[in-house]
């Protein structure tokens, strides 16, 4: 029998606009109250602003009423290329009161990147800010824009006040936004959500789990563009009134340490890389956190047990994708098991299978596959991968898992697994061995090759200040004691300064084992 959630009921609409939920409804009852305050950002030219509920809702309807007169309609699809600013919430929620449907990306990438999701979403419309020069010049050559705006026209339209926008209201399951996948394993691909999908996970992980209120002041150090981020503070914390911290910039700890010590965040969301860096530094004196949420990957034991330490709070890690929108297997508040990613979230269902497809009963490891309502309806125009990922009710996750009793340990991507000497290993195991090591800032294990083309565990590493790559034999050694068997050591140990990772800062393990494969044929 599969594992159940805390069982939720949630009535929603037959016909509703996600806009008029979250944001006209938190108006009407949080009108006065700070919705968002963008800290600003010298390099962007972004000046620091405040806009309470009531702002929103009138600059919102503003917009819309502006791309409307533009030619804007339902189901047009408008690509956001906007940082982390009240610019992009006044995009995003003015293309959705609409019927459009925003398509927020990664800002950091290059013309032929942004290229390739204009052609792929065929965009009619375009909002990048002016500083973007990549997603600029890819605007310039796409064959199905209709207009390009900016944070400028933005601003300009959002003056142009109206009396009182109706937004459109579709059918529950209309589609609501759409994002790309993050690419750890090939080209991105659009992930389409439907409108009922943010209620669902404001009201199961955000109302039953983290209790997100209207006393609370949310930062997510994870852009907007990312679902993380995107579902934490894009509407989570709006949903339920909390004010929320932008910040327009890269991530950078110290920015980051200033933002939680002067602006007094409750809820910080980040990453488990990022919290990596947060405990090297000293924490603020004073600050307000009272949780720490730690997505995209596994969360280190080690770096849980410093940051508690540093901080006095501790980190509720769970494990979502942008497929699932937000989270299915996590933490509660205060009942955290370090090393374990957690127990299965409310309003979800889930279950682990072997290589056949049969379930597992009781403890083991399998394939996880998950159960719930806020599970994308398909990918854009991948039809096949489509039938592989979404089985009926059910969502494939591609992880691999450990269950003992209610609880979950990640394994690593299905694809990460790696073989050596006829036995597999699981390379989340291994890292978190080593990350306990005060060597090793991060890595990353994958399925290596040794001089004679056979098949080994490779470690490319990262090294802390003051360690030298002579110190292999040392972490072959703490490794053992760590209780790894000799076969789930690395044979092949690589040091390097940096590693390939997503823009939301997952390590691209596909890279690394490219990078092995090419060896190999060399």
């Amino acid at each position: 029998m599969p594992d159940r959630g805390e069982e939720v009921k949630i009535e929603i609409p037959e016909k509703f606009n996600l806009a008029e939920i979250i944001v006209d409804g938190s108006a009407e009852k949080f009108r006065k109250k700070d919705a968002l305050i963008c800290v600003g950002s010298k390099e962007l030219g972004i000046e620091e602003e405040k806009l309470t509920f009531e702002e929103l809702k009138i600059m919102t309807d503003s917009v819309a009423a502006s791309f409307q007169r533009e030619g804007m309609c339902y189901d047009d699809r408008v690509l956001l290329v906007l940082p982390d600013s009240i610019d992009f919430y006044l995009a995003f929620y003015a293309v959705m009161k609409l019927g459009a449907i925003p398509i927020p990306v990664n800002t950091y990438l290059e013309a032929e990147d942004y290229h390739y999701y204009l052609e792929d979403s065929r965009a009619r419309y375009a909002v990048v800010f002016s500083g973007y020069e990549q997603a600029v010049k890819a605007c310039e050559r796409s064959e199905y824009l209709k207009n390009v705006f900016d944070e400028r026209d933005l601003r300009k339209m959002a003056e142009r006040k109206v009396e009182d926008f109706t937004p459109l209201r579709l059918s529950r399951d209309s589609m609501a936004f759409w994002l790309y996948s993050s690419g750890t394993t090939g080209l991105p691909k659009g992930v389409v959500h439907l409108q009922h999908d943010p209620v669902v996970v404001c009201e199961t992980i955000h109302k039953l789990v983290y209790r997100i209120n209207e006393k609370d002041v949310c930062y997510s150090i994870s852009k907007l563009f990312f679902s993380y981020g995107l579902a934490s503070c894009g509407f989570g914390s709006l949903y339920f009134g909390a004010t929320t911290i932008l910040d327009p910039d890269r991530p950078d700890v110290s920015r980051a340490l200033r933002i939680i010590q002067e602006r007094e965040p409750t809820v910080l969301f980040t990453v488990p890389s990022f919290y990596a860096r947060l405990v090297k530094e000293d924490a603020p004196e004073n600050h307000s956190l009272r949780l720490a949420v730690s997505g995209g990957e596994p969360l280190p034991e080690s770096i849980w047990y410093s940051f508690k330490e540093k901080y006095g709070v501790e980190i509720v890690e769970h494990i979502g994708s942008t497929e699932a929108l937000y989270a299915f297997i996590g933490h509660y508040p205060g009942k955290v098991r370090p090393g374990y990613t957690g127990v299965v979230m409310p309003g979800w269902e889930a279950k682990l299978v072997d290589n056949e497809g049969n379930e597992i009963e009781g403890d083991g490891i399998g394939k996880l596959l998950v159960k719930g309502d806020s599970i994308a309806a398909f990918y854009w125009e991948k039809h096949e991968k489509t039938k592989n990922t979404f089985l009926g009710e059910w969502y494939d996750t591609g992880d691999t898992f450990m269950r003992e009793g209610k609880y979950y340990r990640h394994y690593g991507r299905a694809d990460d697994l790696i073989k050596t000497r006829g036995l597999w290993v699981s390379p989340v195991r291994v890292e978190n061995a080593l990350l306990k090591h005060p060597a090793v800032m991060e890595c990353a294990v994958v399925q290596g090759f040794n001089e004679n083309g056979l098949e080994v565990v490779a470690c490319y590493a990262i090294l802390d200040e003051g360690f030298e790559n002579e110190i292999v034999s040392e972490l072959r050694t703490f490794l053992r004691e760590q209780g790894l068997k000799g076969f789930e050591i690395p044979e092949k140990w690589i040091f390097v300064k940096d590693l390939p990772r997503t823009a939301t800062g997952k390590i691209q393990r596909y890279k690394l084992r490219l990078i092995e494969r090419e060896m190999v044929k060399a």
